[in-house]
């Protein structure tokens, strides 16, 4: 297996969006470019040059036909609703073929082998209370963060794994036992029941609590009543007509500024590798 480098691994997730927008466009099916995606497509015209993947958003509704429906002679979408292995509470698409992650914080079980990703988010409905929403928040990623460590308690070697990757996981194995004796299907397949407990009535706002690791996910539903397209790369992909406003919410009033180079860092990095097979 050869390691994939940065650019090889946009290269990859690109043509997943590729594919994914076509099948979105041909059954009539909604999706924006959200968060770094959106970010890259507004302030570089394509990925943030230091990005590792791309982020989708789609109203509830869409999402639920769209994990129905998908489907691709190259590339899986899995969820925990879809597909058993998974230990994720959104939904992914994946590549299978070409492509293998390898890291110590896994989505899935050793009975999956799966590689470069797009992630895709379901929009629900929150609260039209702020407050209220960010209480709910504050719940699911507790709950997001409690996942993410059962999830690396139960790492597993995989080969071409390197030295320091197999110790991270003997030492999170050892240093977490009562970890190790929660199941992390079940436990997403809880956070998801949870979420949809909490999101099943409609209001006038929407957000994103499928990864709850972004507080300022909370926008008017009419984020998601009309598309554009913007250009990523070399091709036109869909977004929020309102993308200032979802970028603003997000980043603030300065996003077209870029970090301090310290910040500049690839996240894929600190937890997994993705080789070609």
């Amino acid at each position: 297996m050869k390691l994939l480098s940065l650019k090889e691994i946009q290269n990859a997730d690109l043509d997943i969006l590729k594919d994914v927008d076509a099948f979105c466009r041909s059954h009539g099916i909604k999706y924006a470019m959200a968060y770094g995606t959106l970010l890259g497509a507004v302030r570089h015209k394509g990925f943030i040059p230091w990005d590792d993947d791309i982020d989708l958003i789609m109203s509830r509704e869409d999402y639920i036909r769209f994990q129905k429906e998908y489907s691709s002679e190259k590339y899986n979408f899995i969820s925990r609703e879809t597909t058993a292995e998974c230990w994720l509470t959104f939904g992914r698409v994946t590549d299978t073929k070409h492509s293998k992650v390898i890291g110590t914080i896994p989505w899935h079980s050793d009975k999956l082998s799966c590689g470069a990703w797009v992630d895709i988010f379901p929009m629900d409905a929150v609260p039209d209370n702020k407050e209220d929403f960010d209480s709910i928040y504050r719940s699911l990623n507790a709950l997001l963060i409690q996942l993410r460590k059962i999830r690396g308690a139960h790492s597993y070697f995989i080969k071409g794994m390197p030295l320091k990757d197999r110790l991270k996981i003997c030492w999170k194995k050892k240093v977490n036992p009562n970890l190790i004796k929660k199941d992390p299907s079940v436990f997403a397949q809880d956070f998801i029941n949870t979420l949809r407990l909490l999101t099943s009535t409609p209001t006038r706002h929407i957000g994103q609590l499928g990864c709850p690791d972004s507080p300022t996910s909370y926008f008017d539903k009419s984020l998601l009543e009309s598309y554009v397209d913007l250009p990523f790369e070399d091709g036109l992909f869909m977004a929020p007509a309102q993308y200032v406003d979802f970028l603003k919410a997000v980043y603030g009033d300065t996003y077209m500024q870029l970090p301090p180079e310290k910040e500049r860092v690839t996240d894929l990095y600190r937890f997994a590798r993705i080789y070609s097979l």
